[in-house]
């Protein structure tokens, strides 16, 4: 470097990040000290603080960037997608009035919801402070399970969610759930087999150009005594919603 103030461990960390995220598979520590010209203390201890960071981490043997540093990706990336998923969303309720919208994020815990149209507020978008949504119980979940492939997330999720705690009482055994999974997979619609006297709720995943989820969008309509819900008519504007927040990650 030819700035003689520059930190140099901040910079050879900075460039560890740039020659993993530039790996296929990830890479050894050996394999980062032996490209960079390192001793393997020093790559192993710079290694360690970035990994204690959440800017990389290790799956097996191999590093791979973290979790923490792909939320920052994620979210200096998806400010305008965000104020069109809200725009999606107002849109939504206006087609389905006196119905809850939400849009949830999929992280290392589940499902978080960060924006909710709700009974309570009609028509106003609440911000929200990324609220888990239950694993097993919520359309949004249910997205999570059937799409997340990555396996840190989804050991991560079922940590946080057990299933013996929190998904056994509802569906009995795991080939249950599995099952509902697999058809929530071809539809891409996950509706919440519970409460159903009380509430149609049904969620569906928005995607990235690789297949990858990147979010949900939900509906939650109440049933009241004597009434009937569309839900035909509910699936496919949600569909339609989501439809045109992944073309817009084309």
């Amino acid at each position: 470097m030819a700035h003689s103030d520059l930190i140099g461990s901040l910079v050879k960390g900075l460039e560890i990040l740039k020659l993993v995220s530039n790996s296929e598979n990830g890479l050894k520590v050996n394999e980062v000290a032996e490209a960079m010209g390192l001793k393997q203390p020093t790559c192993y201890n710079l290694v360690r603080t970035i990994v204690s960071c959440g800017f990389m981490e290790k799956r097996g043997n191999r590093l791979v960037l973290g979790e923490e540093l792909l939320q920052l990706l994620r979210r200096h990336s998806s400010n305008k997608f965000v104020v069109e998923a809200e725009k999606a969303m107002m849109s939504l309720y206006q087609k389905l009035p006196k119905t809850t919208i939400i849009y949830a994020v999929p992280s290392n815990q589940g499902m978080l919801q960060t924006h909710r149209i709700a009974f309570d507020r009609p028509g106003v978008i609440q911000h929200l402070d990324s609220h888990p949504m239950h694993l097993y119980a919520s359309g949004a979940g249910l997205i999570f399970l059937a799409f997340v492939t990555d396996e840190v997330p989804l050991l991560a999720a079922n940590e946080r969610w057990p299933f013996a705690e929190f998904g056994s009482h509802l569906w009995k055994s795991r080939a249950k759930l599995n099952a509902y999974l697999e058809d929530v997979r071809k539809k891409n619609l996950a509706v919440v087999p519970f409460d159903q006297d009380m509430l149609y709720r049904v969620s569906s995943g928005v995607f990235n150009s690789h297949g990858k989820l990147v979010a949900c969008v939900g509906a939650s309509v109440p049933i009241r005594a004597n009434q009937t819900v569309d839900t035909k008519r509910v699936n496919t504007e949600l569909l339609s919603a989501v439809k045109h927040l992944s073309e817009m990650l084309d």
